[in-house]
């Protein structure tokens, strides 16, 4: 299982990445970094229904929050390169066929995915749309290695719910305990969701430590990739496959009873 980021952001996360702690629905701090041409402009969904305008919204890709993030620790060469590979990002198909999906949702469900929760009836299009723009999106941050340099990122799949925090198994490495709240904040407070914990360094005594959704970047839906001999017996999550089997109609309990008829 590979898991990241969610791919797609709103405009308040690029805010809170360039100035942490102000107003994330600052318009003057957003202005700031386009003047510069340290965020792509975003996409601009228009939900409409005949000539009846429904809702707009505008949805950044998330390598925004990475621009922003070298702004604030003055690489304003790289900020400039990693909003432009934003744009391009924006511009492709990728992101044109999530546009004209979300352009069917409501505003409720609209602004739910760009916070990192599909609806329980989204087309199977979406997801798709989604994790293809997260596999070019982490494709390009690993080949920046300055990126890597200001924010540690830990993702996996919650394991356990307690009350005051959750259980966060890593795909390689040890567990992590996050506050129960700060799941919630992210919509990833529920056993078998993807979160991600990205602590970003403000300077040498301090860090701002947040939670955000994560999506998993594998192509697993084969009904016959699930295999229990092929598992490490000390897997603590589960998978696609295994919710899958898990969900599946219960078969009926069979007992056989050995007879013996003397002759």
């Amino acid at each position: 299982m590979t898991i990241a980021v969610w791919p797609v952001v709103a405009r308040r996360r690029v805010v809170h990445a360039y100035k942490p702690g102000e107003l994330s629905a600052s318009e003057g701090q957003f202005r700031t970094l386009r003047g510069h041409e340290w965020a792509s402009s975003g996409v601009r969904v228009t939900r409409r229904a005949g000539q009846r305008l429904l809702g707009q919204m505008t949805l950044f890709s998330s390598l925004n929050v990475e621009a922003a993030r070298l702004v604030r620790h003055g690489n304003l060469d790289g900020a400039v390169r990693v909003a432009r590979a934003a744009a391009e990002l924006e511009a492709g198909p990728e992101f044109a066929q999530l546009k004209r999906i979300m352009a069917k949702l409501t505003d409720h469900d609209a602004e739910r995915v760009v916070d990192g929760v599909l609806p329980d009836d989204a087309p199977d299009e979406l997801a798709e749309a989604l994790t293809t723009i997260a596999r070019r999106t982490e494709r390009w941050r690993a080949g920046e290695l300055t990126l890597t340099a200001l924010a540690e990122v830990i993702t996996g799949r919650i394991a356990e719910v307690h009350e005051g925090y959750v259980l966060l198994v890593r795909t390689s490495g040890p567990a992590t305990m996050v506050p129960r709240w700060m799941a919630v904040a992210a919509q990833r407070d529920k056993v078998g969701a993807l979160l991600a914990l990205v602590t970003d360094k403000l300077d040498d005594g301090r860090a701002v430590v947040e939670a955000v959704p994560a999506i998993d970047l594998d192509d697993d839906t084969s009904p016959d990739s699930f295999n229990p001999f092929s598992r490490d017996p000390r897997a603590l999550s589960i998978n696609k496959a295994d919710e899958r089997l898990l969900a599946g109609e219960p078969q009926p309990l069979r007992i056989l009873v050995p007879v013996l008829i003397d002759a």
